[in-house]
């Protein structure tokens, strides 16, 4: 959590800092500034979550600064800490906000007690924030994809009929009449690593998260629809009925609320549909070809309506360094692996524009690759075990920094420890002599009370999720959740004979964050519930 401390006296910003429990509190970065216009630009670069402000300074003073506190940054918390003890100044601090006005000299029993407030208030508005956001999971799982699936037939071309448009009238309160369009398409793909692992046990929170945040930024259905592309997972589309401009004010404000849920922009294809609503598949498709043909090396604009690259420029195929690139993995020798990775990427390294659709053909060929020579290795699959695959989240996890931008260190890190993971499963299957589904079941066995997921595990042992679904299941005749799920369990029965252990402690010592989800799932396998068992076994004694 960060805090913010405005006063024009250093000694008092210092006094201020020597005072407060700020590592008790929780409290791990302190901001300074001098004035108004110093706090106005450390809020906006850092978005502090609790802000200490004098009201009488030169410039912009406290008065001003609350005024715009309340405006632009809401959810803060503001203690005023004033010399005056003036009832205008106190009113016009509780109007705008203010939790608390101390009075210099402040006391540290009265200062810390002020920020225990503040940090308790701050902690249960963003507990209820995603309590909110889990129960808009659910309030819209209980409606399943109607509504998406109404709008998804519409931006692919199939929603244009008299009836089609009739029924988003009814269902989603659609204008009569709508004189002119624009559509903008973002995908969750274009985020980093970083911030989809944050996601990745519930990918659905991070797309309910950015839909709500459009929601609140566009007056739905009057200035127009948010909604999941059904036929593309990872994309969400906008259409307004507007002009393309006030389209990209909209989506800057969208921007700026993801950057204080997310704290990530999200880059943005954007057309205009110049016949409703017949139109409206030609807009999406060319606003997904504009997000799609961004040139991820340097463009750092985040609303995109040119094409930046073109779909003819796609360079040499990862395919045509395919055996090469397999001897090298066979070698299982880093040197060998880096130099037919750096044969193939080098080139691109000195090009000016590579498209994000360029990088997801990359990927999508070295997945192939892998999963064809692992295949070809093992023979034919059975169509039980080609059926038995967990399902993925939908996000492709592309070689992009926190701005969107390829990273090549990144690219180039990815491939070679995809490769060398290849090799190393090739000669445990042509030698015998390597497990890795032994090696993936043992980790599961040491980690269990982790929030594990197989994107995390394929990621670290470097294999195809697809590979890892089908060998494990072959080898163990489970697959890695129902392996997992019995690991837990097994391990949940015993620590239910301790009786000093709650049934919700035991639940999180297994890795279960919900307790009711626990006791489901314990009830499934074992014909009971945990009390019931524990019940069970007091009695019985074994």
């Amino acid at each position: 959590m960060k805090a913010l401390l405005v006063d024009d006296e250093q000694h008092v910003r210092h006094a201020i800092r020597l005072l407060g429990h700020w590592h008790d509190l929780g409290i791990n970065v302190l901001l300074e500034a001098a004035d108004g216009s110093e706090a106005i630009e450390a809020i906006t670069a850092h978005q502090p979550e609790i802000i200490l402000t004098d009201m009488r300074m030169p410039g912009k003073d406290g008065m001003v600064l609350l005024e715009w506190i309340s405006a632009h940054s809401p959810h803060s918390k503001v203690i005023v800490v004033s010399g005056y003890d003036d009832f205008e100044l106190v009113r016009h601090a509780i109007r705008h906000g203010g939790m608390d006005y101390l009075l210099k000299p402040v006391e540290a029993d009265e200062l810390n007690s002020s920020l225990r407030k503040a940090v308790k208030a701050r902690e249960e508005e963003d507990a209820l924030r995603i309590e909110t956001t889990k129960q808009s999971i659910v309030v819209n799982c209980m409606r399943p994809h109607y509504q998406d699936r109404l709008l998804t037939e519409l931006a692919v071309g199939r929603g244009s009929t008299s009836a089609h448009i009739q029924r988003l009238q009814e269902e989603l309160n659609f204008p009569v009449f709508i004189p002119r369009c624009s559509a903008a398409v973002t995908s969750l793909s274009h985020l980093d690593a970083d911030c989809l692992a944050k996601y990745r046990s519930q990918p659905d929170l991070l797309v309910f998260s950015v839909l709500n945040i459009c929601a609140e930024m566009m007056r739905m259905p009057a200035e127009g629809v948010t909604f999941r592309q059904l036929n593309q997972p990872d994309e969400i589309v906008l259409l307004h009925w507007g002009s393309q401009s006030s389209l990209e004010r909209i989506l800057e404000s969208i921007n700026d609320g993801l950057e204080q849920t997310i704290q990530r922009r999200l880059h943005f294809g954007i057309s205009t549909c110049d016949n409703y609503p017949a139109g409206i598949s030609a807009a999406y498709l060319d606003a997904s070809s504009k997000l799609w043909r961004r040139n991820t090396l340097h463009t750092r604009q985040r609303i995109h309506s040119t094409l930046e690259s073109s779909a003819k420029n796609k360079g040499k195929r990862l395919t045509a360094f395919e055996e090469s690139m397999r001897v090298a993995a066979l070698s299982y020798r880093a040197s060998s692996v880096s130099a037919v990775v750096a044969e193939w990427l080098d080139p691109f390294t000195k090009l000016d524009i590579v498209s994000a659709e360029q990088l997801l053909q990359w990927m999508q060929e070295l997945e192939w690759m892998l999963s064809r020579w692992l295949d070809d290795a093992e023979g034919p699959l059975s169509h039980d075990e080609e059926g038995a695959e967990d399902p993925f989240p939908p996000f492709a996890e592309l070689p992009f920094d926190d701005e969107g931008l390829l990273s090549f260190p990144l690219l180039r890190s990815l491939l070679e420890q995809r490769l060398l993971a290849a090799g190393k499963a090739l000669s445990a299957q042509q030698h015998a002599v390597s497990d890795p589904m032994s090696e993936i079941a043992r980790y599961m066995d040491a980690h269990y009370q982790e929030d594990l997921s197989l994107q995390q595990i394929a990621a670290r042992f470097y294999l195809s999720r697809e590979y890892i679904s089908r060998k494990f299941k072959q080898q163990f005749g489970l697959n890695w959740s129902e392996y997992l799920g019995k690991l837990r369990i097994n391990n949940a029965k015993l620590l239910l004979q301790n009786p000093s252990l709650r049934v919700a402690k035991v639940s999180e010592m297994v890795g279960f964050q919900d307790e009711k989800y626990f006791s489901k799932v314990f009830k499934k396998m074992e014909g009971m519930t945990p009390a019931e068992y524990r019940k069970t076994v007091c009695r019985t004694g074994t």
